[in-house]
């Protein structure tokens, strides 16, 4: 950060700062238990702020056991919501699935009877599984060994028909190689993106190395990243496309000499057979020969079950839906909703209804909320804070889910998306909350308790500003401040 920078970001917080004292000043007039009148003041002096010209912002913020309304700031105004959609995506799977809900992946066998060889195929069908990641690959593959299987004469085939076929919800997506842009299916690995690692030379002149995790031949790997002087200026990029039927990874640049290591996570095409190509590698290094190849099929009624997998619990997986704003998570989460409740194959369509009708049971009105997919990521979703705050109600209302749905929130200044926000000693650890960011979007929504000690619901989300995110940060913190303060 330059000199000027960090002078206007200073006299930012600064005006924040005075403003939170005249409010505090103001508050302390009133005798009542619980003032909110200061916040018209904070909001509406906030938004005339020149860097917020053109912003538009909702706020709602009302007692969690009462439901009665606190403060409201255009709080039915459908506004972009970006993750704060995975607000309404965890309530409703910890709802619908519930929190004890586990993702079964299931190897079977074609071949009649039992011994070191298999002479038929073995079939891998998936249910949508979130949280399978390579320790659990390794894990399968030695459940595999352990039955004594050393070879395998026919083909590995992926039954993937859990989910339906398009795994991405927008171009937005299907053109983006980050990890935000991965792929759904009912079988995926490592959140359906590969690492790639990036070790700096002790010596300028030397190549870095470059390495994946998992190593895997689905994944080409092209390019050089060279080593730069110490302290010299990194300008390395990392990239993937899809080339020819594969998956082709380029690293060039450069990077200091004795800068360490670098990990960039880049989404595939083609998850399932990423996830057949890794299975068949970890067979290999547990002592188990495919002879066939890898490909999609559907596994048979009738097909004896070598071993049955479990994913770790919903309520841990909604824990790495919230605290690490995960888009792939959502989306999973949301086909495998679809499928729960109208049938195989899950659909995004199907999962954004059973979001409406979450959404509607909370007390939502339907003009409040418009649904494009479970995270947030397209600019097409709608939330307001009134709908927002009536699914945060209703999930922390149900015993089953509320205990689940507040530990998924992050920690202000703690942990999650808040481990580097409101670390200050007012705000530290005293909001729960979900976070949400896009180009000109920001939104916040969650509990905390205001200066009465009542627990109360908020959610904050801005639209429409051109300036850097953190100044609106500093917006949501001052509201923020104030209900703590109240």
């Amino acid at each position: 950060m330059n000199i000027k920078t960090g002078q206007k970001r200073f006299a930012v917080r600064l005006a924040v700062s005075l403003t939170l004292l005249i409010a505090t000043a103001a508050s302390s007039i009133v005798a009542t238990a619980a003032d909110y009148e200061a916040l018209d003041w904070v909001v509406e002096s906030g938004l005339r702020q020149p860097h917020m010209r053109g912003a538009e912002a909702a706020i709602i913020v009302q007692s969690v056991q009462s439901g009665e309304l606190l403060y409201e700031h255009g709080a039915d105004r459908p506004m972009v919501p970006a993750s704060n959609m995975k607000v309404v995506t965890a309530a409703a799977a910890l709802s619908v699935l519930g929190p004890d809900f586990r993702f079964e992946t299931v190897v079977s066998t074609d071949a009649a009877g039992s011994g070191p060889v298999l002479p038929g195929n073995v079939y891998v069908r998936g249910t949508g599984d979130p949280s399978f990641v390579s320790e659990e690959m390794w894990k399968l593959a030695e459940s595999i060994r352990a039955l004594g299987i050393t070879r395998v004469e026919g083909d590995l085939v992926l039954d993937a028909t859990r989910f339906d076929s398009t795994s991405t919800t927008s171009s937005v997506v299907a053109d983006g190689d980050r990890a935000y842009h991965a792929r759904t299916g009912a079988l995926s690995l490592n959140f359906n993106a590969v690492a790639v690692h990036t070790t700096a030379s002790d010596r300028a002149g030397v190549p870095a190395a470059v390495t994946l995790s998992p190593s895997t031949e689905f994944v080409e790997l092209t390019g050089g990243v060279s080593t730069g002087r110490p302290g010299s200026r990194s300008n390395l990029s990392v990239r993937r496309e899809f080339r020819g039927g594969r998956n082709v990874v380029s690293a060039t640049g450069s990077v200091p000499a004795g800068s360490g290591t670098r990990v960039h996570y880049r989404s595939l095409d083609d998850g399932l057979h990423y996830f057949g190509t890794v299975l068949k590698e970890f067979l290999a290094a547990a002592g188990v020969d495919v002879a066939g190849t890898v490909r999609a099929g559907t596994a048979p009624d009738d097909a004896r079950t070598l071993v049955t997998h479990e994913s770790k619990p919903l309520s841990l997986i909604v824990r790495d839906l919230n605290k690490f704003s995960n888009n792939f998570v959502a989306e999973q989460l949301l086909k495998a909703m679809a499928a729960h409740v109208e049938g195989a194959p899950g659909t995004t369509a199907g999962g954004t209804r059973v979001l409406s009708e979450y959404l509607a049971s909370a007390g939502a009105d339907s003009g409040s909320y418009l649904i494009e997919d479970g995270s947030g990521f397209s600019r097409g979703n709608r939330l307001s804070p009134r709908a927002i705050g009536a699914v945060i109600r209703q999930a922390l209302s149900e015993f089953a889910t509320s205990y689940e749905f507040a530990s998924s929130l992050s920690v202000s200044g703690t942990d999650g998306t808040l481990s580097d926000r409101m670390g200050y000693p007012e705000l530290r650890s005293a909001v729960r909350a979900k976070t949400g960011l896009l180009d000109g979007v920001t939104a916040i929504s969650g509990i905390m308790q205001d200066g009465s000690g009542e627990e109360v619901l908020f959610s904050i989300i801005v639209n429409g500003f051109e300036c850097e995110a953190w100044r609106v940060h500093d917006f949501e913190h001052s509201v923020l401040a104030v209900i703590h303060r109240s």
